[in-house]
């Protein structure tokens, strides 16, 4: 993710930007609609805390559109030069918020408090009526942000802050460059971001009678061929997202193709979807 250049910020956003470097903010959660640009004030928010020399990081909780890291996961980058790069991944399992409630705010809470910097931003879905309200509210209780950030007009999103109103929270407009997308722009951007985390995927074979293996559908069973599923070492700490290339009961092994990983796998994760060969992506219900 590359921070801003020349981007025209509206008058609010700067102020925002201003008290949180005047007030030393250390966590703030930003909330709103689709196409409003929260990435956009996230980003703008870390880069003028680099400037100012404050270690600032994303905390990247938006499974479906992505500002760092693969989609079905959340993510954690650091600002650092010109680019926030992936640092660690939390595995979700799809791209539906509410399918992998469970998953994204174990994974939301592990990010945020791993966090080594002075400002952590966390960046949410577009999703905020109904179960996304819900969904929402237990972000805001266990991250336990020191401010909240909202863009937009969206009413919802007075419903959320009223529920927290012991939180300081400040009202912004919507990036007049924020530009409405399609579903199927949506898809194509999650193709990308696929594409782009496993450039340099390598094939790996694992033993399936070492890789206890969870969330599956029933004991035993084995993912099937183009699985999304996460590896994460012993310890239970996420390693990495894997598409599964192969399933071999008879030799008892299974082919994944993982990005570089530092440790090996100890466990397997199902996913909740498979990616096609050239990453678009299809429901798996199980």
């Amino acid at each position: 993710m590359r921070p801003r250049a020349s981007v025209h910020l509206p008058a609010d956003w700067s102020e925002a930007a201003r008290r949180i470097r005047r007030d030393a903010v250390g966590r703030v959660l930003i909330l709103g609609p689709n196409d409003v640009g929260k990435s956009t004030f996230a980003r703008v928010l870390l880069d003028d805390a680099r400037q100012e020399g404050r270690r600032a990081a994303l905390v990247d909780a938006d499974v479906g559109q992505k500002t760092v890291g693969p989609p079905a996961a959340v993510t954690l980058g650091y600002a650092g030069g010109d680019v926030l790069s992936l640092a660690r991944l939390a595995f979700v399992g799809t791209t539906n918020p509410v399918q992998g409630w469970r998953r994204l705010i174990s994974g939301v809470v592990q990010l945020t408090d791993e966090a080594d910097a002075n400002l952590t931003v966390v960046n949410t879905s577009g999703l905020l009526r109904g179960p996304g309200r819900r969904l929402k509210a237990a972000k805001i209780a266990k991250v336990r942000p020191d401010l909240l950030v909202a863009i937009g007009n969206d009413p919802s999103l007075d419903a959320i802050l009223c529920n927290h109103i012991q939180i300081p929270a400040l009202r912004l407009v919507p990036s007049p460059q924020a530009r409405r997308k399609t579903d199927a722009a949506r898809r194509a951007a999650r193709g990308d971001a696929f594409r782009h985390y496993f450039t340099n995927a390598s094939l790996l074979s694992l033993p399936i009678d070492r890789l206890p293996i969870e969330n599956g559908p029933a004991p035993g069973a084995l993912p099937p061929e183009r699985l999304l599923v996460g590896l994460a070492d012993a310890a239970g700490r996420d390693l990495a997202i894997a598409i599964v290339t192969a399933s071999r009961p008879e030799s008892g092994t299974l082919g994944l193709l993982v990005p570089a990983i530092q440790a090996r796998p100890a466990r397997l994760i199902w996913g909740a979807m498979c990616l096609d060969e050239d990453f678009s992506e299809r429901r798996f219900v199980f």
